[in-house]
């Protein structure tokens, strides 16, 4: 029998109850967690929504009543090991908030009724932020938050005075005396910004 301590990856993809709450829930009970596909899982019962028909092909439906859905809700996620999260197509999301500082890859392709303003992304190890079918004001509030992340942790970096105190410069990586651990992390960090993908 499985221990759920030990899940790392939960695949809720096309689950047609799930809520926000619940995939807090989730997150919160799986410490060891990096993985999370919760694709399709909170739509807005207003837009076409691709079902399986008898043969298995898709097909557009516009309403379904047994859905227990919030037309829209938001989603709070705080886990300090989740690297890939994905909400595909979660129209029923309106806000988003992450405080995730290993995930490096986000999928919200078609999350078309998340607010620019109802988002925060505190991931700072961020490589991709999937955005395809999204509002182009969410685009650019993502691609905002993530390249201040970027530029947060560039700043990051010892600076010292110059020998006659004239100004402060940034001290080469070589001769900080940081951690190894801490050089690492920012080194990787500093080499690769986000991607935001919109194709």
């Amino acid at each position: 029998m499985c221990s759920l301590e030990h899940c790392s990856r939960l695949l809720l993809a096309l689950c047609p109850n799930i809520t926000s709450s619940g995939i807090q829930f989730a997150t919160a009970q799986l410490p060891l967690l990096e993985l999370m596909d919760c694709g399709m899982t909170i739509c807005d019962l207003s837009s076409p929504y691709p079902t399986c028909d008898e043969s298995g092909d898709f097909e557009l439906q516009t309403t379904f009543k047994n859905k227990l859905h919030l037309i829209y809700q938001k989603l709070i996620i705080k886990h300090n090991r989740l690297k890939k999260l994905s909400l595909w197509g979660c129209s029923g999301l309106d806000a988003l908030y992450l405080n995730c500082p290993e995930l490096v890859d986000l999928n919200l392709n078609s999350c078309k009724n998340l607010h620019p303003e109802r988002v925060l992304l505190q991931c700072p190890s961020l490589e991709s932020v999937h955005a395809s079918g999204c509002h182009n004001l969410l685009i650019e509030a993502i691609q905002s938050q993530v390249s201040n992340n970027f530029a947060a942790m560039e700043n990051q970096f010892p600076n010292k005075r110059l020998a006659d105190g004239s100004k402060r410069v940034r001290v080469p990586q070589f001769m900080s005396q940081q951690p190894c651990d801490e050089d690492k992390k920012r080194r990787r960090i500093a080499s690769r910004p986000c991607n935001v993908l919109v194709d």
